[in-house]
């Protein structure tokens, strides 16, 4: 019977949640299967009301005895995790490893999100799902899913189902997992930044909240919220990025190492909000609509902080007398991490680029002087410094420009837990600033492409 599937998926928690169920949903979760081996495009729907009471009658009834016994042990190890936390990975590997049974599961989605009601969309995803969970099964059977993720997916069978019904499973892949990742690099390959020293921005605090209310407007937001559904948080950043200049994969890519896409559990006890605010920002945790309490205006005020970065990067080199950077990498990099240190960095990060004559827009050389290079070893965990001629840096990349700026900002004592998960990257025995740049920026570190980009004059 259909209550049978219905019941392996469900934990105690959702039990109370069925009984408070429409009629209309109550019938649609009780449907047959259809044995069709290929996913339907249609879901059928009865129009007995008769037949509909019965079903629904017996549903309950088979519900209330059976279930109970029905709910799947929690997996050991799988008592901390929701379906947030695991439901990138699992598509970033079905992309990797089964693409055709991913783009299968991508279009049913597409199917689905088209149906005019959620009544037609839960009956459409119970009469598909158990083809799609065989598919996931002979996957894993086949040697393609991993047998942690295979179980992964059916453990979380109940939200998997929820999310293709209302249309949300990729949404929050669309910008967090490998795909997303793929596609910033590949527009870091093709793009040149412009940074601005006199660029124009809405600096003020009655500014940018007219942009926050413009973009609660466009997405018919009215109230405040910490709970916008990824869809409209990809729609914000969008607003957001064309507003400040700034494309929109750099500031969601920012968020991912801010905050993991999190709307409202904060970090650290200084900071909120999906762009990670710290508190010393004072006047944007003030008035009944702020960081602390609105994502679109974390987000807007994110996004300001970040376009402000810019600008500063773009003042400091000038005032060193040096060209501005244009390799988006090296923006990109040295942006991101004056977004999370704070851009005093940036004076210092220019005073030493120009004292060592290094070319601004080879990053290497931000950390091996002048012809300098770097390699990564320990799979990642640990950066070896290779100086260029002539300089006084050594292999951990000692008096380097990234270094010397590190030293001029001052140093932070860190907890032993966050020491420990820092490590200390550049091999110097200490965990320092540097440390927590390149742990920062190990994403961009990895790319091989940061090695030869952009080839000095001399070349």
């Amino acid at each position: 019977m259909r209550i049978s599937l219905i019941a392996r998926a469900l934990k105690p928690k959702y039990l109370l949640l069925l009984l408070r169920l429409p009629a209309s949903v109550l019938l649609c979760l009780s449907l047959p299967a259809s044995s069709t081996a290929a996913i339907s495009p249609k879901a059928p729907f009865s129009q007995d009301a008769e037949a509909a009471a019965a079903r629904i009658s017996a549903l309950l009834s088979d519900f209330g005895q059976n279930v109970l016994d029905s709910v799947p042990a929690v997996p050991k190890g799988r008592q901390a995790q929701t379906f947030e936390d695991v439901v990138v990975d699992l598509i970033d590997e079905l992309s990797e490893k089964d693409p055709a049974l991913f783009e299968k599961i991508r279009a049913e989605e597409l199917r689905i999100r088209a149906l005019p009601s959620l009544e037609l969309r839960a009956a459409a995803v119970q009469e598909a799902y158990p083809r799609l969970e065989r598919s996931l099964d002979k996957s894993a059977a086949d040697g393609r899913l991993s047998p942690e993720n295979a179980e992964k997916w059916a453990f979380f069978r109940a939200e998997a189902q929820k999310a293709l019904a209302e249309g949300t499973l990729f949404e929050k892949a669309q910008f967090a997992g490998k795909a997303f990742d793929e596609k910033v690099q590949r527009l870091l390959d093709k793009s040149t930044s412009v940074i601005d020293p006199n660029r124009k921005l809405p600096d003020a605090k009655s500014e940018y909240m007219k942009l926050s209310k413009r973009i609660h407007d466009a997405l018919v937001i009215p109230n405040n919220s910490t709970e916008l559904t990824m869809r409209q948080i990809d729609q914000a950043f969008a607003l957001a990025g064309k507003e400040f200049g700034i494309r929109p994969e750099f500031l969601k890519y920012m968020a991912k190492t801010e905050s993991g896409l999190k709307q409202a559990v904060p970090s650290n006890p200084a900071a909120v909000g999906i762009m990670q605010i710290e508190n010393v920002h004072k006047e944007a945790y003030s008035g009944p609509r702020n960081v602390a309490n609105d994502t679109i205006t974390n987000i807007v005020y994110g996004s300001l902080l970040r376009a402000q970065t810019d600008r500063t990067m773009a003042k400091r080199f000038s005032e060193a007398k040096l060209p501005l950077p244009s390799n988006p990498r090296v923006v990109e990099f040295l942006g991101d991490l004056a977004y999370n240190r704070g851009p005093g960095l940036l004076k210092y990060v220019a005073q030493y680029a120009a004292q060592q004559k290094i070319d601004v827009n080879r990053f290497a050389e931000y950390i091996g002087g002048a012809g300098g290079a770097y390699e990564l070893i320990d799979g990642g965990l640990k950066i070896v410094v290779i100086p260029g001629p002539g300089t006084d840096i050594d292999k951990t990349g000692k008096n380097s420009a990234l270094a010397l700026a590190s030293e001029a900002v001052g140093r932070v004592q860190l907890s032993k837990k966050l020491t420990e998960r820092i490590g200390d990257r550049n091999g110097d025995g200490r965990v320092d600033h540097l440390d927590i740049w390149l742990t920062r920026g190990i994403k961009y570190l990895n790319d091989p492409n940061l090695k030869s980009s952009l080839p000095r004059a001399e070349d």
